[in-house]
């Protein structure tokens, strides 16, 4: 078995000792390099929002009710599907369930959805008068 040289550390044992100056003048250049590749990152992240104006983040709720809709539209081909080539029917009660479920969502959705409508009008309209 050939393990190398430097497997068990030796190099840390042979390499000169620095002074505490020299160790803060590494650390504050390594602390400046991090720094401009920050800020590239971020001019990179710029231009590429300019780019493309049309990869905007995606609101949670609109992201709920769209795995909503999708869900309800596969489970109803799935029970259908189903319903057809093994001729037995899914359990009602998961079938109520299933539909209460992403209802309820989909209202409650709804609901805050128009409660901050209602509440950005009102204090649009205070500020007005």
């Amino acid at each position: 078995m050939c393990i190398p040289s430097n497997f068990y550390g030796d190099d840390m044992i042979f390499t000169q000792y620095k002074t505490h100056d020299e160790t803060i003048e590494i650390l504050e250049r390594k602390l400046r390099i991090a720094e401009m590749k920050r800020e590239e990152r971020n001019l990179k992240l710029q231009i590429l929002k300019t780019r493309l104006p049309f990869c905007s983040a995606v609101q949670f709720n609109k992201l709920i009710v769209l795995l909503s809709i999708i869900t309800i539209i596969f489970y109803t081909a799935a029970a259908i599907l189903l319903q057809k080539y093994t001729l037995t029917e899914l359990s009602p009660t998961l079938t109520t369930c299933v539909y209460a479920f992403f209802g309820t969502e989909l209202i409650s959705l709804a609901g805050i959805k128009i409660y901050d409508a209602k509440f950005t009008n009102q204090d649009n309209n205070d500020i007005g008068c």
